[in-house]
């Protein structure tokens, strides 16, 4: 009997929302990774949000 392999190279996803990576990272109180883009956006506002700065 003979079998037939498919091999596949394996998916990443690439779909990522700095801006939530940002708000999420400030929510568990961890100092930012960067100072620009739509990561320190998303810092920046969950601070501005309550009030805290996380570090």
């Amino acid at each position: 009997m003979t079998t037939l392999t498919i091999s596949q190279t394996p998916t990443k996803a690439s779909i990522q929302n700095d801006y939530y990576c940002g708000e999420f990272d400030a929510a568990i109180g961890l100092p930012p990774k960067q100072a620009h883009g739509e990561y320190w956006r998303g810092y920046l506002a969950y601070t501005a949000k309550t009030g805290n700065a996380p570090f």
